[in-house]
C-alpha cells in the first residue's frame, strides 16, 4: 500500500514537472499585407491585426473611417474604430463578428476589385491598408468620381450589413433634410428701387 502511494506521488510530480518543461510556441503568422490584404479572412492567423483607413470624402464632403480587423479564437472581427464626418466629433462603434459571405457585399471582394497598380496622384486613396507590424501602406485608388461614388455606396452597404442600428442612426443624423420653416413665418418679396 505504501509503495502504491509513493508510486502515485512520483507519477503526479513527474507529470507536473514534464508539463512545466513544455514550451508552447506561439503561432507564427505568415500574413503579409502587400500579398494577402484581400484574403484576410483566410490568411490571417490568431492575433493578427489589419488596419484600414477608408477615405469617403468627395467634392465638399469630408468623411473618413478607421477600421480594425483582428483574428481571435479562429474568428474574424471588425471594428469601426472611428468615423469622422466633416468637423463633427468622431463616432466609435463596437467590435462585431465579421461573417459576410464571399459575394459582392463583402470587404474582401471589394478590395479585390481595385486595381492595385492604379496610382494616379490626382485620385485620392479610397482604402489605406496598414499592418502595424510592417512598414509601408497599400493605397487603393478610385479611377474617377463615378467609380468613387459607386465604391462609397458599396462600402456603406457593407457597413449597414455589419452595423444596422448604428448606421441607421448615422444616416438619420447626417442625411436627413432640415425641416421646413414654420408656417407662421411669412416670406414677403420686396422690390428694390
Amino acid at each position: 500500500m505504501r509503495n502504491k502511494k509513493l508510486y502515485i506521488l512520483i507519477l503526479v510530480f513527474g507529470i507536473l514537472i514534464y508539463g512545466c518543461k513544455q514550451n508552447i510556441k506561439p503561432e507564427i503568422s505568415e500574413f503579409k499585407v502587400a500579398q494577402h490584404y484581400s484574403e484576410f479572412t483566410t490568411k490571417m492567423k490568431n492575433n493578427d491585426t489589419l488596419n484600414i483607413g477608408v477615405n469617403l470624402s468627395m467634392c465638399m464632403w469630408r468623411e473618413y473611417d478607421q477600421l480594425q480587423i483582428t483574428k481571435s479564437n479562429d474568428s474574424i472581427f471588425l471594428q469601426l474604430i472611428e468615423k469622422r464626418v466633416m468637423d463633427d466629433e468622431s463616432i466609435r462603434f463596437n467590435k462585431v463578428f465579421y461573417d459576410l459571405k464571399d459575394d459582392t457585399l463583402n470587404l474582401k471582394k471589394m478590395m479585390t476589385d481595385f486595381d492595385v497598380n492604379y496610382q494616379e496622384k490626382k485620385s485620392s486613396p479610397f482604402f489605406i491598408i496598414i499592418n502595424p507590424t510592417e512598414r509601408g501602406n497599400i493605397l487603393l485608388r478610385t479611377s474617377g468620381l463615378g467609380n468613387r461614388e459607386f465604391n462609397m455606396e458599396r462600402y456603406q452597404k457593407i457597413m449597414t450589413e455589419l452595423y444596422p442600428i448604428e448606421m441607421a442612426e448615422y444616416k438619420k443624423e447626417d442625411f436627413t433634410p432640415p425641416p421646413p420653416p414654420p408656417k407662421e413665418i411669412e416670406i414677403k418679396e420686396t422690390k428694390m428701387e
